[in-house]
Parts: C-alpha cells; sequence; structure tokens
C-alpha cells in the first residue's frame, strides 16, 4: 500500500486521517490468503460515550477492560480531565474538552474526528504507547478505535466504522500494521447514523457548506440517566470550518484518445483515454487486446496474444470511493507480478475533482501494473499519487456507483461476483 506518510512530532500528531483512509483503500493488496483464526467476539463493558453531532447522537460502549489506555485517554479529552496545547499557540488547556465543536469527516467505510487544525492537524501530546487488542479485530461494523500511523497510535485521530473491514486489521505482508486501535463498539443505530455522516462528508470530498460537528462528548457510567442530546455548537465555533475545495488553476484537458467499453456482468462501462498518460493507456489497451504480452504470476509463463482482463472480477468494491479490479488472473487485487511496472504519470491539472476518473492502483509511484480504479466521487487527497488515464461517462458513473453498494464482505468483495466480461478499446 502507499505510504505517504506525515511525520509525528512531540507536540503534534499530524496524522492526516481522511487522507490515509482514502489511499490506504486505493492501494493494491497482497493476494488472497488464508483468513487468519477469528478471536472469540467480546462485548464491551465499560461506560458508554454519548457522541452528540449535529446529524444526531452516536451511542458506543468501551472497552475498558481490554483496552483500558485507549479508554482512558479517551475519556480524559472528552471531559477535559487531560490538558491539551491549542493549535498555532501551543497554549495549555486546562478543564476543556478537547472534541466539543471540532468538526467530523468523512472516510472510507467510516468516519472520523479528532481534529483541530483541519488536514489531519491537532494537538494533545505525543502518541499512545500502547499496542492495539489482539482480541478485538474490524470484523463488524460500529468499531471505535484511535487511528495509528507508522505503527503508533493517535491520541486524538479517532474513528467509527460504517462495515466489517479486514483491511483496517494488520496484513500478511512484513511490518504491516492495523490502521486501528478498537476501544469501543457503537450500536446499530449509531452505525447507520455514521454512514449517514459519511456519505454526506464524501460527496461533498469532505468540503461541506455548513459543517458536521461533535456538539458534546457525555460519559456515562452504567448506573448514570441518559441525558438529552446536547444542543448544536454555534457555526462560527466550529473548528475547523469548511474550506472551498481545492481547485487547479490549470484548466484539466479533455480525453482525446481511445474508447474503452468495458462490458461487465451489471452492465457496459464507456471511459475515454486520455493521451496525455501515454504509458499508462497504452499499457491499458494493449493488455485489453492482447497485444502487450504478460506473464502468469504463479507459472511465468508468458501469455502472448491473450486479452488480460478478460474474465476478471471487480474484486473490491467501497461505497462513495471507487471500485477496483482484480490484477492478475486468480489473484486478489494486488500481490502478483505480471511482469510489468512503470512510473506514475502526473498532468497539470487532471486532478481526481469529478466522479468517474479511471485511474491505475499502484503501491508507489513506480509500481503501476494492471489494476485499475475508477472513482465514485470527487477525492482531492489522490492527486499526484496516481495516474489517471480516463474519464468515464454519466452513465458509467451511476454503474460504479451500483457496483460499489453490491453486499460485500469484510474484504471488500462482492458476495456474487462482479466480472469483466470483455474490454473493446475503439479508437477516436
Amino acid at each position: 500500500m502507499p505510504n505517504h506518510r506525515i511525520s509525528l512530532s512531540l507536540l503534534t500528531a499530524t496524522i492526516a486521517l481522511s487522507g490515509f483512509f482514502a489511499l490506504a483503500q486505493t492501494a493494491k493488496r497482497r493476494a488472497a490468503t488464508p483468513a487468519p483464526h477469528k478471536p472469540t467476539p467480546v462485548e464491551p463493558t465499560g461506560p458508554t460515550a454519548l457522541i452528540d453531532t449535529t446529524q444526531g447522537r452516536l451511542t458506543c460502549r468501551l472497552y475498558e477492560k481490554e483496552a483500558p489506555e485507549l479508554t482512558t485517554n479517551f475519556i480524559a479529552l472528552a471531559t477535559g480531565a487531560q490538558d491539551w496545547n491549542a493549535p498555532y499557540t501551543g497554549a495549555v488547556q486546562h478543564n476543556k474538552p478537547f472534541f466539543d465543536a471540532t468538526a467530523l469527516f468523512g472516510a472510507t467505510d467510516a468516519i472520523a474526528g479528532g481534529d483541530r487544525l483541519g488536514g489531519g492537524y491537532g494537538a494533545a501530546g505525543d502518541p499512545l504507547p500502547v499496542a492495539p487488542s489482539k482480541t478485538l479485530i474490524f470484523d463488524r461494523p460500529g468499531r471505535l478505535a484511535m487511528s495509528i500511523r507508522e505503527g503508533k497510535v493517535s491520541r486524538l485521530f479517532f474513528f467509527i466504522t460504517t462495515h466489517a473491514d479486514s483491511e483496517m486489521d494488520a496484513g500478511p505482508a512484513p511490518g504491516s500494521n492495523p490502521r486501528g486501535a478498537i476501544f469501543g463498539q457503537c450500536d446499530d443505530a449509531s452505525i447507520q447514523t455514521a454512514a449517514a455522516i459519511s456519505h454526506q462528508l464524501l460527496t461533498t470530498d469532505n468540503h461541506p457548506q455548513t459543517p458536521i460537528a461533535i456538539n458534546k462528548i457525555t460519559i456515562l457510567q452504567p448506573t448514570d440517566p441518559v441525558p438529552p442530546p446536547a444542543p448544536d455548537v454555534p457555526l462560527a465555533s466550529i473548528t475547523p470550518q469548511p474550506t472551498p475545495a481545492p481547485q487547479d488553476p490549470i484548466t484539466a484537458p479533455d480525453p482525446t484518445g481511445p474508447t474503452a467499453l468495458i462490458d461487465t456482468t451489471l452492465g457496459p462501462l464507456t471511459c475515454r483515454l486520455f493521451n496525455e498518460t501515454p504509458t499508462a493507456t497504452t499499457t491499458f489497451t494493449g493488455l485489453a487486446t492482447g497485444a502487450k504480452d504478460w506473464r502468469m504470476p504463479e507459472t511465468h509463463t508468458l501469455m502472448h496474444a491473450k486479452p488480460f482482463y478478460n474474465g476478471l472480477l471487480f474484486n473490491r468494491v467501497l461505497p462513495d470511493f471507487m471500485i477496483q479490479n482484480q490484477n492478475y488472473p486468480g489473484g486478489s487485487t494486488g500481490g502478483g507480478d505480471i511482469g510489468i511496472t512503470y512510473n506514475i504519470e502526473p498532468v497539470p491539472g487532471l486532478d481526481f475533482d469529478r466522479p468517474g476518473r479511471l485511474a491505475m492502483a499502484n503501491s508507489g509511484p513506480t509500481s503501476n501494473d494492471s489494476s485499475f480504479f475508477i472513482t465514485e466521487q470527487p477525492h482531492h487527497s489522490l492527486d499526484g499519487k496516481f495516474t489517471i488515464f480516463g474519464q468515464c461517462d454519466d452513465a458509467s458513473v451511476k454503474l460504479v456507483s451500483t457496483i460499489a453498494r453490491v453486499p460485500r464482505d469484510a474484504d471488500n468483495r462482492p458476495l456474487k461476483p462482479v466480472v469483466i466480461k470483455t474490454i473493446t478499446i475503439v479508437k477516436p
């Protein structure tokens, strides 16, 4: 996966969480491996966090026994029992709840909070010197977790998942780290509320006209009465305020290359390709038609005059984000070497500023090969990191939305396969 990392300083946990989720979940993954043994499900027995937002209440029971440090840290920040430093000035904030009047932002399969500067910047002390619980995994929606970057657990950035997602657990790759340390479980109503909030935010590329914010977090012990929802905080007090979506001063080029007709078992996708990305475009068209040779990863057999994509699956689907194909026959969405690799091709003005961008997935700027993805929404967090080599039409974007929402498992694979039957390249 691409590790576009932002360093953690002593005073600020500079974790660009929204970008982190987006990038991590566009990256290629390793080929399918036997499913690890799942720990026995554990239910939380600690206090309850009532997270009142401008879009409704989120109710999450905390894992006080299984994740004591995480729970203690979250409660201390939420109630103001822990001091923290104000952004910009570094002034110590005493007896002031950290999360109140802070904006939420949407991430893939999650909403996230704890940002007092925007872009993932904030201040609440050093990372927590703890390891995630081995008994708590992202095997169900509604997980409340602190984010992990570079193997370090944040004190301030938390997220709530809206779908089971094994990609958030540590994978089989050497040095792979989980993306979150779980310390709570939210109820079914909260999962629905979080999903609605995530959708609202992702459809605006996290630049809504009106922010969606945390009003107040209340910590309830088991015998405490449930208070009414906290009133909405004044818009002027919410930090960070929404800012206009990034605008590239260079006008985006129109695609003038050949057209790819991607026939799937759920319908056709029509995408016009860019001449400005010659390597990606010629690699894609060559693989689609069989004009470009490739090798089977397991046997290293050279495949000549054989269209590569015919029969591959859209094996990774993420609502409000993208759909991605297998990167070799019989594989997952990553991990197979077909003997082709090339660099990204940045094009001035060609950004993820609209739905329907057809782009090559990668695990770093020099590792493009065959796996592509098509976006459902604008995602400026991907700009400059992936080669956009095509633009799909409006009807195709609607189909992408449909495919992204087919029932899926915790690996984000459709339960009923969505197959690429053929790809036909039509010259201008």
